[in-house]
């Protein structure tokens, strides 16, 4: 059996590889594992590796990294006729895996289309905020792990979209015990910067210049530069703008407003708990004031740190 094994979650191709390799040859084995990478090996050499039949084995698994002349938009070459070839006669002793970190496959070549029906296929989807709690609740449960409805928005709101950061940190996290509370989740997983800066626009909104301050001083520390905070604090409130418009327009469901102005349900639901707190003309006046210093900045007629510290001093101004 030879398989293309792709996608944007690397967790899971890395997991899927060794998935197959188990299931076919038993395992990982340097005397009869070949891997090669598509950008520097032509494909004479690896059919040749293919067509060779294994050592003290029954089969062996020749293994073809960053094949993202499949895709879309490939980054390397490869003679797709000898490989289509090969494919309508494997060696029954070899097991071929093309993978990549791509999201789609080219089926507009003939080779590519002719191919696809010749493998066995693994997509491992990149997963997005809309799968993550189900995603979630599924690693949960598998490791007998129990977390308060809190707990689990606080864990939700601090892993990004990316399954093997999840997996090693539920992993320390199950080495606290079964039950995990909001404090144990805070203490012992990591803030992302999205968190940092949802912290920090929410400290903008109470217009609580302390917590401004501290949340501030921790980016500080991790080399935050302030134009990069700017930007990600403007395109916030643009969002809150956004779904402002959209409620005084009578839309009140996240999944209207998302496809409305292309938005994520999960950043709209989030956006419809704080508007509320908003008037449009606070919005505006929020969003001029960091147009303002982002000119100001960028044409050197201010330091960018001292320049966002007064921007955030100004918010006691309204």
């Amino acid at each position: 059996m030879n398989y293309m094994i792709y996608g944007e979650e690397a967790y899971q191709v890395r997991k899927a590889i060794d998935r197959v390799m188990k299931e076919e040859i038993g395992g990982r084995d340097d005397m009869n594992t070949a891997t090669y990478q598509a950008k520097h090996s032509d494909m004479d050499t690896i059919l040749a590796d293919a067509m060779t039949i294994p050592f003290f084995s029954e089969k062996k698994c020749v293994i073809v990294e960053n094949a993202d002349f499949l895709s879309t938009k490939p980054t390397t070459t490869a003679d797709l006729a000898k490989l289509e070839a090969y494919l309508n006669q494997p060696m029954n002793t070899t097991v071929l895996i093309l993978t990549g970190a791509f999201a789609k496959l080219d089926l507009r070549k003939k080779n590519v289309k002719r191919m696809k029906d010749l493998c066995q296929i693994i997509v491992c989807n990149k997963l997005d905020r809309k799968g993550m709690p189900a995603y979630l609740q599924e690693q949960l449960q598998k490791r007998g792990l129990s977390l308060s409805p809190k707990a689990l928005s606080c864990l939700i709101q601090r892993l990004p979209c990316d399954i093997g950061i999840i997996q090693n940190e539920l992993d320390k996290l199950a080495l606290y015990g079964d039950t995990i509370d909001e404090t144990m989740v805070e203490q012992l997983i990591s803030r992302s910067l999205e968190e940092d800066v949802f912290a920090l626009v929410n400290a903008v909104v109470d217009k609580d210049i302390r917590r401004c301050f501290m949340i501030w001083e921790d980016l500080k520390v991790l080399n935050k530069d302030p134009i990069y905070l700017i930007a990600l604090i403007s395109s916030q409130f643009h969002l809150l703008y956004q779904v402002k418009c959209a409620q005084l327009q009578g839309w009140t469901h996240p999944d209207e407003i998302a496809a409305e102005y292309s938005l994520h349900p999960y950043r709209v639901k989030l956006a419809l708990g704080m508007i509320h707190r908003f008037s449009m003309d606070t919005l505006l006046n929020i969003l001029a004031k960091l147009a303002q210093l982002d000119q100001s900045i960028k044409a050197g007629r201010i330091d960018k740190k001292l320049g966002f510290e007064l921007f955030l001093l100004s918010l006691k101004e309204g």
